[in-house]
């Protein structure tokens, strides 16, 4: 299958975006941002009609760019990909919101996903540690399951931090594989190397709860990163409560277990407790009713700016609730109340998008 062509303006701005990564500047990234909105309201064909229903003339700044609730993904296609043409990988929700109802992100080339996914990791979740260490896996494999975007940056970390003899993915198809993880954990207790584990909240309490009565001593300098929620599971826990939990059962102080904050419609992932967003992605707290932006300590919708989403959507509106403090650092509070948010319905409206 032939390369999807490449479109005007995009290699001069791809270079730009890369040489960001390697040398952050904040002074440049209003420059950047504004390129990629425009860039976007010109390839993507949905946010092109977003931005004209917005705006009667050019975007002269990015905060104009109108934000796309993130549900949107399970309607459009929100890609500069025509749909015949070939894509570089095709990222999807896990479908938790009803049936038929998974969202998709065509991705044209994987270059500033795999460039921006390193260095926020080894930062916070290796603390700046960057020789290959054991790694136990408790997130989708991505041989099983293509469409996982975090498999899909696991298994690309893993490439160059994990050692490859003691590396495992213990979900799989047929779930979690209880007996191959403890195993693991337990062979580590007598290492001196410190390990790695890398889960969901609930493959976490699974895998705890599946043994009970188990419990290991990681070695010292053995971190954890623990990304997403529960989904509407059975048993659920807040975060102080599970990393309660993984201190008693894996021996691991607080400061070890590391939140990580991305999804399938980012390039980007926050992390750390409270969530830090790299240099090429800004957070911010809306009012659910305005999308204004709201001050420091007060709650509201969590929005994003991605600015390595070059050939999707940058400007995103999520479904969780969090508050900002004065540094722009994250805490989550949850998911929004489940009825369609009015920036939801309004944009759905616009793009003449009838929402299930």
């Amino acid at each position: 299958m032939s390369a999807a062509p490449e479109l005007p303006g995009r290699p001069a701005l791809h270079r730009d975006l890369l040489d960001f990564v390697a040398r952050p500047d904040p002074t440049r990234f209003d420059a950047l941002a504004s390129r990629v909105v425009r860039f976007q309201a010109a390839t993507v064909e949905a946010y092109g009609r977003l931005c004209r229903a917005r705006h009667d003339g050019p975007l002269t700044h990015w905060r104009d760019a109108p934000r796309v609730p993130t549900e949107l993904f399970r309607d459009l296609d929100l890609s500069n990909l025509a749909p015949d043409e070939p894509e570089a990988a095709c990222f999807r929700t896990s479908g938790t919101t009803g049936p038929g109802r998974r969202g998709a992100r065509r991705v044209r080339d994987l270059g500033l996903y795999h460039a921006g996914m390193v260095e926020p990791f080894v930062s916070h979740v290796l603390a700046g540690e960057r020789q290959r260490r054991p790694w136990l896996c408790l997130v989708p494999d991505p041989r099983d399951a293509p469409g996982s975007s975090l498999g899909h940056m696991v298994a690309g970390l893993a490439t160059d931090l994990a050692a490859p003899a003691s590396l495992l993915w213990a979900l799989g198809p047929e779930g979690l594989d209880v007996a191959a993880a403890w195993l693991w954990l337990e062979a580590r207790t007598a290492e001196a190397s410190p390990a790695v584990v890398l889960g969901t909240s609930f493959a976490i309490v699974s895998l705890l709860d599946a043994e009970p009565a188990r419990r290991v001593r990681l070695p010292a300098g053995s971190r954890l990163m623990l990304t997403g929620g529960f989904k509407g599971r059975s048993r659920t826990l807040d975060e102080d409560a599970l990393s309660a939990l993984v201190t008693e059962r894996l021996g691991l102080d607080a400061e070890a277990i590391v939140p990580e904050y991305g999804m399938t419609e980012l390039t980007s992932q926050a992390y750390g407790r409270p969530l830090e967003a790299p240099p090429w992605l800004r957070l911010e707290v809306v009012d659910p009713l305005s999308l204004a932006p709201l001050p420091p300590g007060e709650r509201g919708l969590v929005a994003c700016f991605d600015l390595l989403a070059l050939d999707n959507v940058s400007a995103l509106l999520t479904g969780d609730l969090g508050t900002l403090d004065a540094a722009g650092r994250l805490t989550l509070h949850g998911r929004a109340p489940g009825a369609v948010l009015r920036g939801c319905s309004l944009t759905a409206e616009e793009l003449g998008v009838l929402t299930r």
